[in-house]
């Protein structure tokens, strides 16, 4: 809580390091260059597609802002650039197409083996 009587979130604001805007938790993820290493809990930024664990936290409103205008600032000077790496917007529909070669394979699959258990 904040002394001026305002309520503030328990664990303050989620910033964005590349554009200041807010970030929403994406889970923790395994590692993909060490599948068995636990990399720690992804953020994805709505606002320009950045997914990583590094954010910035802050307790009050105008650190925010201030962390806004720092990164828009550093974005036109040429200092700060936002990642390239971002998935799709449409990658539900690769996992769509896996599912469904998927499912063919194990349709195709039975009926093999059905024709070798009749012939």
């Amino acid at each position: 809580m904040s002394t001026s009587g305002k309520l503030v979130g328990f664990y303050g604001f989620k910033v964005c390091p590349f554009c200041g805007g807010g970030v929403e938790y994406a889970g923790i993820t395994i590692g993909h260059i060490f599948p068995g290493a636990h990399t720690g809990q992804m953020y994805l930024c709505g606002r320009c597609g950045y997914q990583g664990s590094f954010i910035i936290e802050v307790d009050d409103l105008k650190e925010v802002n201030k962390i806004e205008e720092d990164c828009r600032q550093r974005k036109g000077d040429g200092t700060l650039k936002v990642p390239s790496f971002r998935f799709p917007g449409n990658w539900i529909w690769f996992w769509r197409g896996v599912l469904v070669l998927m499912v063919v394979s194990l349709i195709l699959g039975l009926l093999v083996n059905l024709y070798r258990i009749v012939a």
